[in-house]
């Protein structure tokens, strides 16, 4: 038997070449939720979720549970209290491909771009209805990271016209992004239509100034005006010698000529076709752009993919998983969780036995795992990768997954193991990377924020801060300036601080490629104090958080939002956050949820 599910656009069930169609549109609902809530379900609240208003909830399920058996046919099973759905194991299910599956086979798939159940129309259940936006919202997000990573693959592989294929549909499907108008203007200047670069510049500029009333960041420029690479007057050294002599000067701080002189080298190598040093040239740029290049992802995202292609042409296996690596955090940043994981599988497939860099894949890994809200597997993997730094001696992997694994016990209310944790991080961020030492200040001083200590939170938030601002770091600014907000809310300047935490969000998106986790975490302490003071603007700013949090799959983020909704007294968010919140492991969450009365 062959089983194909489409969810997304107007869906439907293809089952040995036959196109079978439930007979209600709730069926259809179902099987949505069945399909993507990957959590087990009462029979009792599916029927209350999706029949509220049936003289028999109970019994409307059940009809709907044998209109799905009869379309999906014996090989599918349905039973259980839970409800437990099996599909047979050679089921294609769009969304699951969407989500898990490689960039090429979810290409070809006939919804790609469109809403989950398009012309599917759901009344009398608030509670669906919510949860059916959050999905919609992540689907979307999803594919664009599908559509992201197929841009630089193509690119990559030299296959312009593919590139800017995709590079096209991304803007369609999110024109607000500026990372996306960037990769096109790259994907133009690649094609040789500079012109069209140029002319799609303007067009995004003026875009972002009718609908958001602000100027694309000057990322977008630098696009256009790349430098250019004239071989005539590239230096007389080695490959090598200028690979080091690239990576040398970007260590020093000298980015702009680290960046030009790996560039050349890049250019050189193809020249003279040592694929060899390519590979390593190209993941060295790659890493650079990603990590200093202030708003150079996609740049660095396109070297990472070809210095992938490379290192695998010539079996440079640990160039290939480094490169696979930077991938996977250029994705972390961007809430991609999903492809990102994907990449550190690969990664870990051609590092194994390299503890050095399988503590920074586990970094990752972990970083992934804990914005999603996936606290107990993000503990284990980030405890790992301590243990890999410390026998290895890596400092800077070390640091990374001490901060993240305070920042986890913070999100947990774990104060104490977050104290202990945080301290050790900052300090050794004091000795050898300096860099990210507003991090980990800025979470221990919202540990020392929320045990009542306003005046030790304020003075490691300035310091933060200024730090942060020295750096021209929008994300480490962003997070120190949230934190300043609450201390100045906590010591009674209102205005003083609901403007501090307006102002936190919007620093994040100073640059297009900064770190979203830190822009929704903004954005969730906004709507917190903007409805605690009645502010008018609060359901705008949560609209904001629900939309970024739910595209990017960062799931406790999405509860709060419905939460902040449920303060509101949105009809159907309380119902939703608490069936959400069951899957996540969060005692402190639990513990808001269950104070919460209306």
């Amino acid at each position: 038997m062959t089983l194909s599910i489409e969810l997304l656009g107007y869906p439907r069930v293809v089952r040995d070449a036959v196109n079978r169609q439930p007979r209600g549109r709730k069926s259809w609902c179902l099987l949505a939720y069945l399909l993507l809530a990957n959590q087990p379900i009462s029979r009792e609240r599916l029927a209350e979720l999706l029949f509220p208003a049936a003289d028999d909830p109970l019994g409307a399920l059940r009809w709907s549970l044998s209109d799905l058996r009869r379309v999906l046919g014996s090989g599918c099973q349905l039973s259980g209290d839970p409800l437990v759905m099996i599909l047979p194991s050679t089921a294609v299910v769009d969304v699951d491909l969407v989500c898990r599956g490689r960039w090429d086979e979810a290409l070809e798939l006939r919804g790609l771009g469109q809403d989950l159940l398009a012309g599917v129309s759901v009344s009398g259940s608030a509670a669906f209805e919510l949860w059916l936006f959050s999905e919609r919202h992540r689907l979307n997000g999803a594919t664009e990271a599908i559509l992201h990573e197929a841009t630089l693959a193509c690119l990559a592989e030299g296959r312009i016209n593919d590139a800017l294929k995709c590079a096209s549909r991304l803007v369609d499907l999110n024109p607000l992004d500026e990372a996306h108008h960037i990769l096109l203007v790259q994907c133009l200047r690649t094609a040789g239509d500079y012109d069209g670069a140029a002319k799609h510049a303007m067009h995004c500029t003026d875009l972002f100034r009718q609908e958001l009333g602000a100027e694309p960041s000057p990322v977008l420029q630098e696009a256009i005006h790349q430098p250019t690479i004239n071989l005539s007057k590239t230096r007389p050294y080695s490959l090598q010698a200028m690979l080091e002599a690239g990576e040398a000067a970007i260590a020093a701080g000298a980015i702009s000529q680290g960046l030009q002189t790996l560039r050349e080298a890049a250019t050189l190598a193809r020249q003279e076709q040592n694929h060899q040093l390519l590979a390593r040239v190209l993941a060295a740029l790659g890493h650079a752009l990603v990590h200093v290049g202030r708003g150079s992802d996609e740049e660095g995202g396109a070297a990472l993919h070809e210095a992938v292609s490379r290192a695998i042409e010539v079996g440079d296996e640990r160039t290939a998983a480094i490169a696979y690596r930077e991938l996977a955090f250029a994705d972390l940043e961007r809430g991609r969780y999903h492809r990102a994981l994907e990449l550190l599988g690969e990664a870990t497939r051609l590092a194994a036995g390299d503890d050095a860099e399988m503590a920074w894949i586990e970094c990752i890994e972990g970083a992934c795992l804990n914005d999603q809200g996936c606290y107990s597997q993000a503990l284990a993997v980030l405890r790992s990768a301590v243990q890999r730094a410390e026998r290895t001696e890596s400092p800077e992997a070390l640091v990374f997954a001490r901060c993240w694994v305070g920042r986890l016990h913070l999100l947990r209310g774990e104060f104490a193991e977050a104290t202990s944790v945080l301290e050790r991080a900052l300090q050794e961020a004091h000795a050898c990377w300096m860099a990210l030492a507003p991090l980990p200040e800025s979470l221990l001083a919202e540990v020392h924020l929320l045990t009542g200590d306003l005046g030790t939170a304020a003075s490691q938030l300035e310091r933060a801060f200024v730090m942060g601002r020295q750096l021209d770091d929008p994300c480490l600014e962003s997070i120190a300036m949230r934190g300043l907000g609450l201390v100045a809310i906590a010591r009674g300047q209102i205005s003083r601080g609901y403007q501090m935490l307006i102002d936190a969000p919007r620093i994040s998106r100073r640059l297009p490629d900064s770190y979203r986790w830190i822009e929704a975490y903004g954005l969730d302490a906004l709507c917190r104090v903007a409805i605690a003071q009645g502010q008018k603007a609060a359901p705008r700013w949560i609209a904001d958080l629900e939309s970024l949090a739910a595209r990017c799959g960062m799931r406790e983020l999405v509860v709060r939002a419905l939460l902040h909704k449920a303060r509101l007294g949105e009809p159907g968010a309380f119902e939703t956050a608490h069936d959400m919140a069951t899957a996540i492991d969060n005692p402190f969450l639990h513990s808001t949820i269950a104070q919460i009365k209306f």
